[in-house]
């Protein structure tokens, strides 16, 4: 069981952990090409994981230098299995200029090991996710260390920011805890949590951006800790992001229902008819002798007469 501070303030954290581009007043450093970088920081991921051991802590991990390919190697060590996934970089970043379209061609190959699958739920991508983290340099310094845990967003809205691809796009693989509990006192305690240990190559991180002790184009690890997730409603409409899918392919970004550019799930009116997407879901009822306002549920969204679409995606209805 485990104690941790459960904040919505992300400040306190890591500066290193945030998807940041820089800024305009940084000293420039031309980017080079992303399949270039991927294929040199998949051979230093792959020399590391032939060249060291890993000891699973209770609250961490240990690296050891090993003989390459040994067979206590993370390369072929069998307790704690080496996986690996191949994926695209995400298609925005919330960057200094706001929410920008990431242009990255590159399918790139993440090596990973879970340590502990969780008891809980596993987070889609879009879900706010509560994790705890270290990072380490492939010369095994860390880097970067927040054992209180966080919560973050994809993309980035109100006071959560977002993760870098990489550490967002492996929460997929693992599930929350089993159990949290409020100890009365301002902290929780939680069971059996996801644990995985991640290598990520540098088109997934930071690039060319170098951070702290982070150098350009370098490849990086996290031991990350899922401790919770919830549900994002990223425009406040009133419909949490998971039923903005309208096609249902589980990606949120290709469902533009009135064709303006801006997805469903950040646009505050979905079917582009004048009328903002909370107040078409929104109905009149009496509670206790008053008149108040209260939202449908999802399911229980109307339709138009004599149609078969939910009447905030449907332009001719009102």
């Amino acid at each position: 069981m485990k104690r941790f501070f459960i904040s919505a303030v992300i400040c306190t954290g890591s500066l290193l952990l945030w998807n940041c581009k820089p800024d305009d007043n940084a000293k420039e450093i031309v980017d080079r090409d992303k399949q270039e970088v991927f294929n040199e920081n998949i051979k230093e991921i792959e020399t590391f994981l032939k060249t060291n051991s890993v000891e699973v802590l209770e609250d961490g991990v240990n690296f050891e230098t090993v003989a390459s390919e040994a067979d206590n190697s993370i390369w072929k060590q069998n307790e704690y299995p080496l996986q690996s996934i191949t994926v695209k970089n995400l298609p925005y970043f919330t960057g200094v200029q706001g929410l920008q379209k990431q242009n990255d061609p590159v399918e790139y190959k993440i090596y990973y090991i879970i340590l502990n699958e969780g008891g809980g739920e596993t987070p889609m991508i879009h879900d706010n996710a509560f994790t705890s983290y270290t990072g380490y340099n492939l010369d095994k310094s860390v880097f970067d260390k927040y054992q209180f845990g966080y919560w973050s967003a994809y993309p980035a809205y109100s006071t959560y920011t977002e993760t870098i691809a990489g550490y967002r796009q492996i929460l997929e693989k693992i599930k929350t805890a089993t159990s949290i509990t409020d100890n009365g006192d301002g902290t929780y305690t939680y069971e059996n949590p996801g644990r995985v240990l991640v290598f990520i190559p540098s088109g997934l991180g930071y690039f060319s951006s170098p951070s702290g002790s982070i150098s350009a184009y370098s490849p990086i690890i996290f031991h990350i800790t899922l401790i919770a997730k919830k549900d994002a409603d990223h425009d406040n409409d009133g419909i949490l992001d998971k039923y903005e899918d309208v096609n249902g392919n589980g990606d949120l970004w290709d469902d533009d229902t009135d064709g303006d550019g801006k997805p469903n799930f950040i646009d505050l009116d979905d079917d582009g008819d004048g009328y903002t997407t909370r107040e078409e879901i929104t109905y009149t009822t009496t509670e206790n002798g008053e008149t108040v306002k209260k939202l449908y549920d999802f399911d229980k969204i109307p339709t138009c007469e004599g149609g078969s679409v939910k009447k905030h995606l449907d332009k001719s209805c009102h």
